[in-house]
């Protein structure tokens, strides 16, 4: 009989300490999974932003292969004195798109390949306008073939948004991935909402 006695004074001495670290322990994990939550969200933040730096880039080396595109229609289509000052900012294009182009490359890698074609096919455009004998006679030059350049640059805009939208890429005639209305990739999220657009 005196064991029951002895069992509850040790109780009644233990419930007292549990009871006051009880608040404690609960509010030391509330505290842990606030900054779990807020370390997450931090996470989620920064992912979000280099992804839009991505699209960004990419959007940029678009927007650099139409302006050139034009740039050269432009200057095929002039003569004399006009033509060598176009001869020069197609020059200067070109250069711009390939440094771009490497750009890309290295901060959106899946589209390396893709980007370093584009810049490539710009450059061949290039060469006739930059050819000084072409430009000396005064006359306009022949017109330009843009094949290569348009599959370059349709090639690249697939790329890259199968490498920004995570969705297969279909690329020379590859059938990786569901093709809708009039030659979209087709996103698995897109039912879900309402994706940026590239170009």
């Amino acid at each position: 009989m005196t064991d029951v006695p002895l069992s509850l004074a040790v109780i009644s001495t233990i419930t007292p300490v549990v009871a006051g670290a009880l608040p404690l322990t609960i509010g030391w994990i509330r505290d842990a999974g606030r900054d779990k939550r807020a370390a997450a969200e931090r996470l989620r933040a920064e992912q979000a932003q280099l992804a839009r730096k991505k699209r960004g880039q990419c959007v940029k080396l678009l927007r650099l292969a139409r302006d050139f595109r034009v740039l050269v229609e432009n200057t095929y289509d002039s003569a004399g004195p006009e033509l060598d000052a176009y001869a020069e900012q197609v020059r200067q294009s070109a250069a711009d798109i390939a440094s771009h182009a490497d750009e890309v490359g290295f901060m959106v890698p899946g589209t390396e390949a893709e980007a370093l074609s584009l810049a490539a096919a710009a450059s061949l455009l290039a060469v006739p306008a930059a050819d000084k004998k072409n430009t000396e006679r005064g006359s306009s030059l022949l017109s330009p073939d843009f094949t290569e350049f348009d599959r370059c640059l349709a090639e690249f805009k697939q790329a890259a948004r199968a490498v920004l939208n995570d969705q297969p890429a279909v690329i020379a005639g590859r059938a990786d991935a569901d093709i809708g209305g009039a030659g979209r990739l087709v996103s698995k999220a897109a039912a879900g909402g309402v994706q940026e657009r590239l170009g």
